[in-house]
């Protein structure tokens, strides 16, 4: 019996490497959903009957002159043998022989259709809906980026620092004005990874920690000055680590809290950077050791810290007034790889993750699973509650708040389980805008290229610029090694 995989096959490189290994009961990748059989010659066309034509992605989102690409495979010569047209003509965009569809300039519903060359009688379709605003491509970064950090000038650019083992170009400018990107005056003293960056009141930005491809970590920090486009170093910071936290407090200093050591290990410690001396002192202790996780200032003054590499249900606030961490309410579903968003009303939304979960059929060993829940934390009661669900369960994605009070959430990865109960995961393109007012979420364009752990970073022009992450999948039954590497790509939500 053929089987049809999950993977988002948007790229042709993926397609061919699954295609080639094959799985057993299959000889090619897996289509996300299976579309709707369709006789565009049938007056009276039946719905539910078998489909002999698959299409990937079945259905899409896009912005106006958006791209995706599109695949169809026909199981009755097993074959990507099809002849692609619109069923609205010119006025729904436009599609290539291989399937690659350009959104229309205006929006609207609209149908590609799928013909096979075998059985030009049988045909499948795949509906488009094209909106007016949602993400377009910029242009590529000077080098693939993930692990990195992206932080919003006072003058209106964005730094783009790290995740990189190129010196010359590890760090780089965008500017919203021209819409391009240029190579910082000059590179970081160090070349970083996994480190955290965060902007101070007068407008540099610290960075610190991390490690290189070598899996080497530091303890050096330095300094980004705007005006001359130039690194300085400044204090060490009191432990290696990766994978922290840096948040900006009220009074100026830096929270740096969490992550890795050289041997892995989680770290509970936490330290505060004071600009005025450049040095790093070490605070109280987190009641959990964490890395990965989140850190939201309150409105309180307080941050919030969620997660950690592992699922967890802990939650515990660290105070700037007495340098200590408390615990508070705990999440109502254990989660890690998850967003934390400050709303304007003062709560925190929590959207998504993973947690590890047994297959739907048991017999198999536990995986990590990702999660659709999203939870509310209370500042003033200090609890979580419910608050309705994503349209797609999702992890490592981006969540931002625009400025209607909605939060954009986009791409990430799906983890999950294949028919024979073994773990897999796939980068997707979708997104969603979430309505905590009413805890219900509405599909969005989609972004140009499926994507997760990128940084979304949200312009002073109200745009959202989103750069680099990893793009790729595993399926243990067919591509034991994953299929993955680092994006240049950057888009533009407007």
């Amino acid at each position: 019996m053929l089987r049809i995989s999950g993977v988002a096959l948007v790229f042709a490189l993926f397609v061919l490497l699954v295609a080639t290994t094959g799985c057993s009961g299959g000889p090619g990748p897996r289509v996300t959903t299976a579309g709707s059989g369709f006789n565009p010659n049938d007056p009276n066309p039946n719905p539910n009957s078998p489909s002999t034509i698959s299409i990937s992605p079945a259905s899409d989102t896009l912005r106006i002159g958006g791209q995706r690409q599109f695949s169809a495979f026909d199981r009755t010569v097993n074959q990507y043998d099809v002849t692609w047209s619109l069923e609205e003509g010119a006025a729904g965009g436009n599609i290539t022989a291989d399937g690659l569809y350009t959104a229309p300039s205006s929006p609207g519903s609209f149908h590609l259709i799928a013909t096979s060359i075998a059985n030009p009688g049988v045909s499948a379709r795949a509906k488009v809906t094209v909106m007016s605003v949602g993400f377009v491509s910029i242009g590529n970064m000077a080098i693939a980026r993930s692990a990195h950090t992206a932080t919003l000038l006072l003058d209106g650019r964005v730094l783009i620092a790290g995740g990189t083992r190129d010196a010359a170009h590890s760090a780089e400018l965008f500017d919203p004005v021209s819409g391009s990107f240029t190579p910082a005056s000059s590179a970081m003293i160090q070349v970083r990874a996994g480190h955290c960056a965060t902007p101070l009141l007068d407008g540099r930005v610290l960075i610190a920690g991390g490690g290189d491809a070598n899996g080497n970590l530091f303890k050096t920090a330095e300094i980004f000055d705007p005006g001359t486009q130039g690194f300085t170093a400044t204090g060490d910071l009191n432990q290696t680590r990766t994978g922290a936290t840096a948040t900006l407090l009220p009074n100026g200093k830096v929270l740096i809290a969490g992550g890795q050591d050289s041997g892995g290990t989680l770290l509970s410690s936490a330290e505060v950077y004071d600009p005025s001396t450049g040095t790093f002192t070490l605070t109280g202790k987190m009641h959990l050791a964490r890395a990965k996780h989140t850190a939201t200032l309150l409105s309180n003054g307080k941050v919030l810290l969620l997660g950690s590499i592992s699922d967890t249900v802990s939650a515990e606030t660290f105070d700037p007034a007495s340098g200590l961490f408390s615990a508070t309410g705990s999440l109502i579903q254990a989660r890690a790889h998850h967003t934390a968003t400050l709303l304007p009303n003062g709560n925190v939304l929590v959207l998504g993750g993973t947690q590890v979960m047994p297959p739907g059929g048991g017999g198999a060993p536990a995986a990590p699973v990702s999660l659709n829940s999203a939870e509310l934390y209370d500042p003033a009661k200090g609890v979580f509650h419910s608050a309705g669900t994503l349209l797609v369960a999702r992890d490592s994605h981006s969540a931002t708040l625009l400025a209607d009070g909605t939060v954009l959430v986009a791409g990430g990865y799906t983890h999950d389980f294949d028919g024979d109960a073994q773990p897999e995961w796939y980068t997707m393109f979708t997104a969603e805008v979430f309505d905590p007012k009413t805890s219900r979420s509405t599909a969005t364009a989609s972004l140009q290229a499926d994507r997760a752990e990128h940084v979304a970073t949200l312009l002073n022009n109200g745009q959202i610029l989103v750069t680099g992450g990893i793009r790729g999948f595993q399926e243990l039954c067919c591509s034991p090694k994953p299929h993955s590497f680092s994006l240049s790509s950057a888009e533009l939500y407007k």
